[in-house]
């Protein structure tokens, strides 16, 4: 992050105790005597005092195709003002703040070129092309790992991978979810090693639908590091997908995965922290075995090329607090709200989170997760 994490005092150091070995004094032919003239040392403490590990701040956002230069006519149609490093403007502070800030990047970081994904129906096909220079708007806001498994990571062919893979490179950006590719991310901590992954339904991602693929990544990374962060593409799209239905879902002829049966063997694996994202509407929340699961954030910072009125415009932050086990120990879901040429803008209403709260109590009444009419998130 573009902030300085302040770590902990350094820990106690470990006074070691030595001793000067007993002297064997030969006295006569017949007897031996053991001096008492043996040096004695005060021994010190020999219990180290371990600092205790400080919470860790977490931070997620949905979908962010920050404006795209295709079509190419007209000229500039779909591309914010000021290059759009306005548009997280009412974040920044929130993402900032987190040790940790992670979105989905819907889309590619291409400047020219590419071959445009073939559509069938092109009334229902978009192809995103970010200019690859935006990629300052997402250090500046303070963003660490995106998450590429999603529909829109080939929109451009494997030029448009490539150009996104090194653009996130060159900034320092964490990014994961392409099969064989960049399947893994680790960043440090205040001295701890966080590891995320990403799952998606399209070609080249790694696969929502695959539990047995979601056990070997998820896996490794809980052999690797000491907190894991999971992002999954996956769910219906549109205002109708808004919950959770408990089985597999279809849309478009694809089938776009379990989202709760992979968010549950995905904690069952060893994550623990799972986000998603894909329907372009928020959805519920829930506990699983005390890690937090959001099933969907929505359109986050999706300027142009999206429907963004009622539903879809809804736009929040959800902060989580992890102990150092990784369990949920609080959090907040942010309300906000976005509209065409603008990134997220505050929802002083708080009617997103009144929204996610309402879809929670719905679609899992039994969770074990509370949600304060301000957003506020606890366990009961």
């Amino acid at each position: 992050m573009n902030i300085i994490i302040k770590s902990l005092s350094a820990g106690l150091a470990l006074a070691l105790s030595s001793c000067v070995g007993a002297v064997a004094e030969k006295t006569d032919s017949t007897m031996t005597v053991i001096s008492d003239s043996i040096t004695e040392q005060s021994l010190a403490d020999s219990t180290a005092v371990v600092p205790e590990k400080r919470n860790l701040a977490f931070a997620f956002t949905g979908d962010i195709m920050m404006g795209t230069t295709y079509p190419e006519s007209p000229k500039g149609a779909y591309l914010p003002a000021n290059d759009g490093k306005n548009l997280f403007d009412a974040v920044r502070d929130i993402l900032s703040s987190a040790d940790i800030a992670a979105a989905n990047l819907e889309g590619t970081m291409l400047d020219n070129g590419g071959t445009v994904k073939k559509c069938g129906n092109p009334s229902l096909c978009y192809a995103f092309r970010m200019p690859t220079k935006y990629v300052t708007n997402l250090t500046d806001a303070g963003f660490d790992f995106l998450g590429v498994a999603n529909n829109h990571v080939n929109d451009f062919g494997e030029a448009g991978v490539a150009s996104t893979m090194s653009t996130l490179d060159n900034a320092g950006l964490k990014y994961a979810g392409l099969r064989g590719r960049c399947e893994t991310a680790y960043l440090e901590r205040d001295g701890r090693k966080i590891g995320f992954t990403s799952f998606g339904y399209s070609r080249g991602t790694l696969s929502i639908n695959d539990l047995a693929e979601v056990r070997r990544v998820v896996g490794e990374l809980k052999k690797n590091a000491d907190i894991v962060v999971v992002s999954f593409h996956g769910g219906g799209e549109g205002a109708q997908y808004t919950h959770v239905p408990h089985k597999s879902e279809t849309c478009f002829g694809e089938n776009r995965g379990d989202v709760e049966k992979f968010a549950h063997t995905a904690i069952d694996a060893g994550a623990d922290i799972v986000y998603g994202h894909g329907p372009h509407v928020t959805r519920a929340l829930e506990l699983y075995n005390g890690h937090l699961v959001v099933y969907s954030l929505g359109n986050f910072c999706t300027p142009y090329r999206m429907a963004l009125n009622g539903v879809t415009s809804h736009s929040p932050v959800v902060t989580a607090t992890l102990d150092a086990d990784g369990k949920f120990v609080e959090g907040k879901i942010h309300s906000f709200m976005q509209s065409r040429g603008t990134g997220p803008r505050e929802d002083k209403s708080n009617s997103v989170a009144a929204h996610m709260r309402k879809l929670t109590l719905s679609d899992f009444p039994r969770t074990e997760l509370v949600i304060e009419l301000d957003g506020t998130l606890k366990k009961k």
